[in-house]
């Protein structure tokens, strides 16, 4: 975890019990003593994410659709602390007051938003391609008097652009971020769950313990292709964006990153229209337990 998350260790339940009370009912012993959570139900993992928005983060009302992706509170604030790192590699003359970031692919959670104006104070532009995200997403911020002023939402009516049509003219962002889907299809989603139930031991379930609604989970050609699209379209808004960044799901997977780099250096070298060449590439480690982060980021 990130030296700065705060929840380091474990989780305080007697505390999250009195904030979310439907909490309790999933409290099991532990098989070394004491009482943990089930975390084969998806619906603890909700409650869990639930009470640590409303405990910690100044919410009074939180909540998603069943089925819909359940954000990990600590994980993803790992992601915004990473940030609040690289905004300061930013020189002095070219940073601001007032931090505004951009989050691709918000989902109904809204997590980022929440977690990035919950912890530094930042605003943030927040777009997704499904209506129905938005509306959850819409809900959430309307109805926390502290994040008003603080999330635009915007529909990407393009699935096949990712910042093209949210990024408008003359406007800038400190930065990018984005969680993206993992897999190509809704059958390799289906595969991947059922190995994860087998090796926790458990019979095969329908579906994560931590939910997952198509737009989420996958997307065509799954995340390499995700992050190719994403590298070639950022060359085109460089002047807008201090930092992009994304999550990367597999090591294997910086390789893709850099071969589409390469390309962007090479369509820059040849056209006297697109002199964008990535300035500098960075890849930001995130250990918590046996489960390893990656953020890439890269600036022009």
């Amino acid at each position: 975890m990130h030296p700065k998350n705060r929840y380091q260790g474990f989780y305080e339940l007697d505390r999250l019990c009195k904030v979310v009370p439907d909490l309790a009912q999933y409290m099991i012993e532990a098989p070394h003593g004491g009482m943990t959570l089930d975390f084969t139900q998806p619906d603890a993992v909700r409650q869990l994410n639930k009470a640590l928005l409303l405990a910690d983060f100044g919410l009074q009302f939180w909540d998603i659709p069943e089925g819909n992706l359940v954000p990990g509170v600590p994980g993803r604030l790992d992601y915004i602390h990473v940030i609040k790192d690289l905004i300061e590699t930013i020189p002095k003359d070219k940073q601001t007051k007032k931090v505004k970031g951009l989050d691709i692919g918000t989902g109904a959670s809204l997590i980022y938003p929440i977690l990035g104006s919950g912890s530094y104070g930042w605003s943030f532009v927040a777009s997704d391609t499904d209506d129905a995200s938005l509306r959850c997403a819409e809900a959430i911020a309307t109805f926390n008097k502290r994040l008003k002023g603080k999330v635009d939402l915007r529909k990407q009516a393009n699935p096949t652009r990712i910042f093209q049509g949210i990024i408008r003219p003359g406007e800038q962002f400190a930065f990018t971020m984005c969680n993206p889907p993992f897999f190509v299809s809704a059958e390799a989603a289906k595969e991947a769950s059922v190995r994860k139930w087998k090796n926790l031991g458990k019979d095969e379930k329908e579906g994560f313990s931590f939910g997952g609604q198509s737009n989420e989970l996958w997307t065509e050609g799954g995340e390499p292709a995700f992050l190719r699209k994403m590298i070639s379209e950022s060359s085109r808004f460089a002047k807008q964006v201090g930092w992009f960044t994304t999550l990367v799901s597999q090591k294997g997977y910086l390789k893709v990153a850099d071969n589409c780099f390469r390309q962007v250096e090479r369509r820059s070298t040849r056209s006297a229209r697109d002199q964008n060449k990535p300035r500098e590439k960075r890849v930001i480690e995130l250990a918590s337990g046996n489960k390893i982060r990656r953020v890439l980021a890269w600036r022009f």
